[in-house]
C-alpha cells in the first residue's frame, strides 16, 4: 500500500528482460534521487498472464508529481521507448486523497508465510478467468511491502466492466482458492462516495460508511454553511433585488457545491479512519470520532451565538 502517494507504471512485456531490467534500474534510480522518495517495488514476473509493472512511492502528492513530470524521468522514458520499452497505459496514481480510478481495482493481501508461490499461482489462475470478460486489460501483482502487504491491481476498460467481473459467478467460484493462501481476507483500497462516505470491499461484500456517521459529518459542514448563507448571502441577494424563491434557489446551489466539493472532502480527511467502514468499525473508534464531532457542534453553536 502506498506510504502517502504512489504511481504504478505498467509496461508491455519486454522482448529482452535482461536489458529491460538494466533500463528499469536507471528509471528507479531517478526516483530514488528525487525529493520525497519512499520506496519502489517491481511486480511479480512468475507468469506470462501477469503485467510487467513498477510501483514508486513518495511521501506526498507534490513530491510524486514533481518526479512524474520531471525532465529526468521524461528523458529516461524516451530512451526506453527507443529500446522498445513502451508503457501499456497512463500511470495509475494512488494515495490517501486519490482513490483508484473507477475502472481499476486495487487489493491488499496478507499472504501466509510459505504460501507465496501458491498465492501467485492462484492470482495467475484468477487472471486467466478474468481475461475472458469484456474490457479486461490486465493484472499486476506486487510482492510484500514493508508492512507485509502484497498488492494486486486489476484493470478494465470501463467501470461497468470491472463491476460486472466483481459480481460474476466465475469470480466467486475462484476466490476460495485465493483466500486459502491468506492469513485474513483481502481488502480493496477505499473509494470515496458522495458526502463523505467511504466504500470498501471485504469478504466478498461491499461495505460503506454507516449512515449515522455520514449524517454527523454532513451536519458538521451543513450547519455553518447554512448560517453563513443566512447571515451574509441572503441579505446581499435581497439587496440586489432577487425574489425570495430565486434567492433560496441560489443559496441551495451554493450550499450543495460547497458541501460536495469543498467542505465535506476537507472535513473528511482528519476523520478518514473513523468513516472507513472496516478500519473505523470498532466501538472505541466510533465513539471517539463521534465525541470529537459533537465537540465541533458545540464550538460552532458558541461561535454563532457570539456573532448573533
Amino acid at each position: 500500500m502506498p506510504a502517502v502517494a504512489a504511481a504504478i507504471t505498467i509496461f508491455h512485456p519486454p522482448s529482452d528482460p535482461d536489458r529491460f531490467g538494466q533500463w528499469l534500474a536507471r528509471y528507479l534510480a531517478s526516483a530514488h534521487q528525487s525529493n520525497g522518495y519512499v520506496s519502489a517495488r517491481e511486480s511479480v514476473q512468475a507468469s506470462a498472464q501477469l503485467d510487467w509493472a513498477v510501483e514508486v512511492s513518495f511521501r506526498d502528492a507534490d513530491s510524486l508529481d514533481a518526479w512524474l513530470d520531471g525532465t529526468q524521468r521524461a528523458a529516461i522514458l524516451r530512451a526506453g521507448e527507443a529500446e522498445g520499452w513502451w508503457r501499456r497505459s497512463a500511470d495509475l496514481v494512488l494515495g490517501h486523497d486519490e482513490p483508484p480510478p473507477e475502472n481499476s481495482g486495487v487489493f491488499l493481501h496478507s499472504v501466509a508465510p510459505g504460501k507465496e508461490a501458491e498465492f501467485v499461482a492462484a492470482q495467475r489462475d484468477l487472471t486467466l478467468t478474468s481475461s475472458a470478460f469484456t474490457g479486461y486489460e490486465g493484472t499486476a501483482v506486487f510482492p510484500a511491502d514493508s508492512d507485509g502487504q502484497w498488492m494486486s491491481v486489476l484493470r478494465f476498460r470501463a467501470p461497468g466492466q470491472l463491476a460486472a467481473w466483481m459480481r460474476s459467478q466465475e469470480r466467486q467460484e475462484a476466490l476460495p482458492r485465493l483466500r486459502g493462501e491468506l492469513t485474513r481476507d483481502f481488502a480493496e483500497l477505499p473509494r470515496s462516495a458522495p458526502f463523505g462516505s467511504t466504500v470498501r470491499f471485504d469478504h466478498g461484500q461491499t461495505r460503506i460508511t454507516p449512515a449515522w456517521k455520514t449524517a454527523m459529518l454532513v451536519l458538521l459542514c451543513l450547519y455553518p454553511t447554512a448560517m453563513v448563507l443566512t447571515k451574509f448571502l441572503s441579505p446581499a441577494l435581497d439587496h440586489l433585488g432577487f425574489t425570495q424563491s430565486l434567492s433560496f434557489f441560489v443559496g441551495n446551489v451554493v450550499s450543495i457545491v460547497a458541501l460536495q466539493w469543498i467542505l465535506v472532502p476537507a472535513v473528511s480527511r482528519p476523520f478518514r479512519r473513523w468513516i472507513d467502514p472496516i478500519d473505523g468499525s470498532s466501538a472505541r473508534t466510533s465513539l471517539a470520532g463521534a465525541t470529537v464531532i459533537v465537540a465541533g457542534y458545540l464550538v460552532l453553536l458558541g461561535l454563532f451565538a457570539v456573532m448573533a
